[in-house]
């Protein structure tokens, strides 16, 4: 990046990539066939067949991300339908909650596990969506067309013991890092997970955890954070920023800045379903921000409905041509903070936060858990110079067991005599009187 901010314009890569295990693999099998084969001819159909089952491995690895990649989109529309119709604006991370949740059900067991995966859309995947979450956080973490990072963390009450295989599989699978809560921090204990979520946010998420959401029946709290910043392939030109009428629904006029310039651009019309879509790339090409526009003035409900129907999200990224256009789009930041327990459980994900029913013995084998708190904020900034966007996800995991006020009294406020016995044998091995 340039000191102005501005992207360096690299050539565009192509998103088919080789599995690293499977190359590293194919690498050292190749080695050692040429170091014992005496035969050339035999060496270069054994090199045949071992680039062909690495290029098989790598569709395989594909096709996973991709029906991944279709579980995460799916998940994401039935969410737009619990938690956006009713708002004006708002701007959440699919990717941030999807992986935040399927990270989680790593130690979910039984009908709690089914619940989880039915409503993620990842029954088919198996145990491999890890392995495919593990792939795609690689990539991610290593874009160099754009600033993009993602991360996850988990903060444990140091109190409790967690199973170490969770802890094993959430590092392996999500890269995740493990620290203590802090119960003594300053601030409480809160303070110090909200600066590590700011930290990895660039400061753009703050404050997702409000004083007194950790108490001592919380276990672990469970983060997830991305953070995008990229710059338009062709940048808007300040100059040709002006205020212009927008039109809402119900018939309202609202003034906003409109971002301007007449170029070349992939659109489509759709007249069946009834919307325009545009593509405006980022810098490298890998990343776009598609804009989907009601053909109608009053069509975004419409448009809603047709995004609640199956697979129809993925039909309005196909099928775009580059057109000469006039183009025209507001200028704005959309900041969102949503509590998703409701929208899950109407999801389908209800034994998850059941403290009678939910199964996490695969985060602690003998307490009974369970998801106390999904919490999600995400920050969006659309402007001429390109697009900024952060979000965190942060589930609390909790013990169901209720702690009863006290019955009764004792309180050794004067003189008494004290015993020290080995209860076994019934020995008094030390026996004295408190007098102050």
């Amino acid at each position: 990046m340039t000191s102005d901010g501005v992207y360096k314009k690299k050539k565009k890569k192509k998103n088919h990539y080789l599995n690293c295990n499977t190359v590293c693999k194919s690498v050292q099998i190749l080695s050692f066939v040429s170091a014992v084969s005496s035969s050339e001819r035999t060496t270069m159909i054994l090199v045949t067949v071992l680039l062909a089952v690495a290029v098989q491995l790598a569709n395989a690895d594909q096709q996973q991300q991709v029906a991944l990649s279709t579980a995460s989109a799916s998940f994401s529309q039935n969410l737009y339908q619990q938690v956006a119709l009713d708002k004006p604006n708002v701007i959440y991370s699919p990717y941030s909650i999807h992986s935040a949740l399927t990270m989680t059900s790593l130690g979910a067991k039984g009908d709690t596990a089914s619940e989880m995966s039915t409503t993620l859309g990842i029954t088919a995947l198996g145990d491999s969506v890890h392995l495919t979450y593990k792939e795609l956080i690689q990539q991610m973490n290593s874009v160099t067309e754009v600033q993009l990072h993602t991360g996850n963390a988990i903060f444990v009450n140091p109190y409790y013991h967690i199973n170490p295989k969770f802890i094993e599989d959430t590092t392996n699978d999500y890269s995740a890092r493990t620290a203590n809560i802090d119960l003594a921090a300053d601030g409480g204990p809160e303070k110090p997970i909200n600066d590590y979520i700011a930290a990895q946010t660039e400061d753009m998420i703050k404050g997702v955890l409000q004083p007194g959401s950790i108490d001592g029946s919380t276990l672990m709290i469970l983060v997830n954070t991305i953070f995008f910043n990229g710059t338009w392939e062709e940048t808007f030109a300040t100059y040709q920023t002006r205020s212009q009428s927008f039109n809402q629904l119900g018939g309202a006029v609202k003034q906003v800045d409109m971002m301007h310039d007449d170029r070349t651009i992939k659109i489509k019309r759709d007249d069946s379903n009834g919307v325009d879509v545009a593509e405006l790339p980022f810098k490298g090409g890998r990343f776009s921000l598609y804009i989907a526009l009601p053909q109608k003035v009053d069509g975004i409900t419409d448009l809603e409905k047709l995004l609640a129907q199956p697979n129809k999200v993925n039909d309005l990224f196909t099928g775009l041509n580059y057109v000469r256009v006039q183009l025209a789009i507001p200028k704005f930041k959309t900041e969102t903070k949503l509590t998703l327990n409701k929208p899950l459980k109407d999801m389908g994900m209800v034994k998850a936060f059941s403290p009678m029913a939910a199964d996490f013995t695969g985060i602690v084998q003998s307490s009974q858990l369970y998801i106390s708190d999904v919490l999600h904020k995400a920050v969006i900034e659309v402007q001429e110079t390109g697009t900024v966007a952060a979000a965190a996800t942060v589930i609390g995991i909790s013990f169901s067991a209720v702690l009863l006020p006290p019955s009764d009294t004792f309180i050794a406020d004067h003189p008494f005599v004290y015993f020290l016995r080995d209860n076994q044998t019934g020995q008094i091995l030390f026996q004295g009187k408190f007098s102050g």
